[in-house]
């Protein structure tokens, strides 16, 4: 069942996040991320479906891959995939959308000829095995371009899932354990005592 709780932090907390989440993705977030979270959640409201339901299935279960649930809930249970159908209609460009469509389509290729069925039908190892070996592509020294396109793919997948999340009530207060007065700075805290990251 989706847990309905967003939040609507101020334009200071919510630069703040991006900074943060920027670091975490390892990369600058798009402009269509950084446009979507200024839009408070009650305000999205995703236009006419850009991709098919078969290409639409595949990115959610991507979502609960890239964050699935552990101690708190997975990306889908919070609405990640709402967030997803929101960017992908109303803030991609047609070139991002294309992209992003034809590293779906690439991903269920894939899973059909290693494996003989549809992604979303592929046991859970099977389907982190085809990420990985997604994320891995444009790594390679002598990539391939379509390689690189797939690498690029997922991630935006993973920048979709994780901006997502963040800026859902639970990924803001529970995942990054919400601390409304943190208290003094300890630049030598030692960061295995807390095991994840704080927000404020």
């Amino acid at each position: 069942m989706r847990i309905n709780s967003e939040v609507n932090p101020t334009s200071l907390e919510r630069r703040d996040l991006l900074k943060g989440l920027a670091v975490v993705l390892g990369a600058a977030l798009t402009p269509a991320c950084q446009r979507a979270v200024e839009v408070p959640a009650a305000q999205r409201v995703a236009g006419v479906a850009r991709w098919s339901i078969e290409q639409r299935a595949i990115a959610h279960r991507c979502a609960d891959l890239i964050m699935p649930a552990t101690d708190t809930p997975s990306a889908l249970a919070v609405g990640v995939g709402e967030f997803m159908d929101y960017v992908t209609s109303v803030w991609l460009q047609q070139s991002e959308l294309d992209e992003l469509l034809v590293g779906l389509n690439g991903l269920q290729k894939e899973a059909q000829h290693q494996f003989g069925k549809d992604f979303v039908a592929l046991d859970e190892a099977e389907q982190v095995q085809l990420l990985t070996q997604m994320e891995a592509g444009g790594s390679a020294v002598n990539a391939s371009a379509e390689e690189l396109l797939h690498s690029k793919v997922f991630g935006r997948l993973k920048e979709l899932t994780v901006v997502g999340y963040y800026f859902t009530e639970v990924g803001a207060k529970q995942e990054r354990r919400y601390v409304p007065m943190p208290g003094r700075y300890d630049g030598y805290y030692k960061l295995n005592k807390v095991g994840r990251q704080w927000s404020s």
